[in-house]
């Protein structure tokens, strides 16, 4: 049977049947689940947490490519319950991710700059962008205006027609 979507094909488990090998320290290595589980996303998406309301509020506010920095610091300092909520719901996040190896995880005592590299790793290998997650076209656009020409539309060096294909050397004269 031939099927028109297979989205087994394009399964992490493709690349890492036996889920993604992870050295926390010298004595320590974890294993992720090679497919990024849906409910390890629910404590950063919440309502608890209302990520995607300040989010939200701050893109209404300047639009996405308008974004001042201290406006966004604003914001959160505005929610002062925020950042020990998503630390919290990072931590649950990454409970889900590791199940058995949370505790062996958690015995390397990982530190906030290990839970970004982890986290920056993860949502490679994982394919996911938060702002693709939430629906947000962040793009690297401009509203300058469209660039014009680096050059003239002729120049003295191009001929205004164009000559005969590359001559190509018949076998006598390639046996020469």
């Amino acid at each position: 049977m031939s099927y028109a979507i297979d989205i087994s094909a394009a399964r992490r488990e493709v690349q890492f049947p036996n889920g993604i090998y992870t050295k926390i320290s010298d004595d320590i290595a974890v294993t992720f689940p090679a497919e990024l589980p849906l409910e390890a996303l629910d404590p950063i998406l919440s309502e608890k947490l209302d990520l995607v309301g300040l989010i939200g509020d701050i893109v209404q506010a300047d639009g996405v490519d308008g974004l001042d920095v201290s406006k966004v610091l604003a914001a959160i300092f505005r929610r002062p319950t925020l950042l020990p909520k998503f630390l919290a719901a990072v931590r649950e996040s990454f409970e889900v991710l590791l199940g058995d190896n949370h505790p062996e995880f958690l015995e390397a005592k990982p530190s906030s700059g290990d839970y970004v590299r982890l986290t920056i790793a993860l949502s490679k290998v994982y394919g996911v962008e938060l702002g693709k997650l939430l629906g947000l076209d962040i793009s690297a656009g401009s509203d300058s205006p469209t660039s014009s020409p680096t050059s003239p539309a002729t120049t003295g060096s191009t001929p205004a027609e164009s000559g005969s294909a590359p001559g190509t050397p018949t076998s006598s004269e390639s046996d020469a």
